[in-house]
């Protein structure tokens, strides 16, 4: 019998850190500042809390449930089998569908920048990014390993760059940053929570290696504190370094480019370059990433029988749930915004964070600190969403039109799916509680 395969605390960390930091910081950073203003490392310290109260939630399922099938497998403990837990599922996989298209279309624009394109950049844009999509599900289909085998090499070398970048701008950090005197008005302030929030997720996957940690009751908990630690330190320092190197008009106007933007003020064209050249790394790595990401979730749903068997291959010879997914992904790209996506990713990731949590409250029976802090979590991500669908009421309806839209397509298609073809999910059989 081959040897059970042991997740350290150390690789546990490595895991979240690859899968919280690259494409989001570079995308989401001049969307929040728009909204924010000087005070964007305020959001993202407190959007970094929000995290840490998710990942203690995260922390005592994954303890009790260790699977593979992480958020599907804690949403059906906590809520049964029935329509809610699977339209919370369904709603989790569009999440995960709306943040694969975000990053596509960052990388569409930082290489419309980076090639120097002037003319029809929104066109362009689209191409770039559709075609990003293609490429990369063909090489999967085809079974390449290219960038997998580099996937390392460029996290690595983008957190460098990035901590680098905070490092070299820490003295940038004037007065006006800090003092609330610059800050907007605290309803568009905490509207932006939404977006930082959305640059935190990833943290998640630690939890599914419980199961091969040697000691999960101690070793998880200290590898999900540390990693969520770690990413709110780094944007914190990448906040204050971009609100201290660049003008109020700057934060408002180089949406998405805010970060390359800044590099550029400070170490000209050669920080400009090289911040670029990161970016698209970055977002070609996480949309990779992001793509494997959503076939993993259809081979899960179809393991728990909500989906065809046919969906239950390896994930990286799904060729349905791979293709499905990226035809949804590229009707997103060409009939949505930027703006649009990362909000409705933001609110989408905040709102299924938040039926875990309360799941977590439901399965979390034992009396203490743990409850207290899960009790928390759940009243800090549900006003988080309040706030959010007032502060988007007021500057976008249409965006929460479609927020709204996707809540009642993801319970509809449940219930179309059992109604017609008489399909429930259902807990795992491997992740029985302790």
């Amino acid at each position: 019998m081959a040897e059970k395969k042991v997740t350290t605390v150390r690789t546990a960390i490595a895991l979240g850190i690859g899968s919280m930091v690259g494409a989001g910081i570079f995308a989401l950073m001049g969307e929040a500042a728009a909204i924010a203003g000087s005070a964007i490392w305020l959001s993202f310290l407190m959007a970094g809390i929000i995290a840490l109260l998710t990942g203690h939630s995260f922390v005592e399922l994954g303890v009790r449930y260790p699977t593979r099938g992480g958020i599907v497998e804690y949403l059906v403990r906590a809520y049964g089998v029935g329509i809610f837990s699977g339209g919370c599922s369904i709603l989790y996989y569009i999440a995960q569908l709306i943040g694969m298209s975000m990053i596509a279309m960052a990388f569409g624009k930082f290489a419309s920048k980076l090639i120097g394109i002037e003319n029809n950049l929104e066109l362009w844009d689209q191409v770039f990014a559709s075609g990003l999509i293609l490429v990369l599900v063909f090489l999967t289909l085809a079974g390449s390993t290219l960038i997998r085998k580099v996937q390392k090499v460029f996290v690595m070398t983008n957190l460098v760059i990035l901590a680098g970048f905070a490092v070299l701008l820490s003295g940038q950090a004037g007065g006006d940053v800090v003092h609330a005197e610059s800050w907007p008005e605290i309803t568009p302030l905490l509207g932006s929570l939404a977006l930082t929030f959305f640059a935190f997720t990833g943290f998640a996957v630690i939890s599914n290696a419980a199961g091969q940690m040697a000691k999960p009751e101690s070793d998880l908990p200290r590898a999900m504190y540390a990693t969520i630690v770690i990413v709110m330190l780094l944007y914190l320092g990448v906040s204050l370094a971009v609100v201290g190197s660049v003008s109020a008009e700057e934060l408002a106007s180089s949406v998405p480019m805010l970060l390359v933007q800044a590099a550029r003020s400070e170490f000209g064209e050669i920080g400009y370059y090289v911040l670029l050249v990161s970016a698209v790394a970055a977002t070609i790595t996480c949309l990779n990433g992001g793509l494997f990401g959503v076939t993993n979730i259809t081979f899960t749903l179809a393991e728990k029988g909500q989906l065809p068997s046919r969906f239950m291959k390896e994930v990286r010879a799904s060729t349905r749930g791979l293709t499905i997914s990226a035809l949804l992904a590229l009707i997103m790209i060409n009939f949505m915004s930027l703006s649009t996506v990362a909000l409705l990713g933001g609110a989408t990731t905040l709102m299924v964070y938040s039926l875990v949590n309360f799941g977590a409250l439901r399965l979390i029976t034992d009396a203490g600190f743990h409850r207290v802090l899960i009790m928390l979590s759940v009243v800090v991500c549900v006003l988080t969403i309040l706030i959010w669908v007032v502060h988007t009421f007021r500057s976008s309806p249409q965006t929460l039109s479609v927020f709204f839209s996707f809540l009642v397509i993801s319970f509809v298609a449940e219930w179309l799916l059992q109604r017609i073809k008489g399909r429930k999910i259902k807990p795992g059989a491997e992740a029985q509680q302790p």
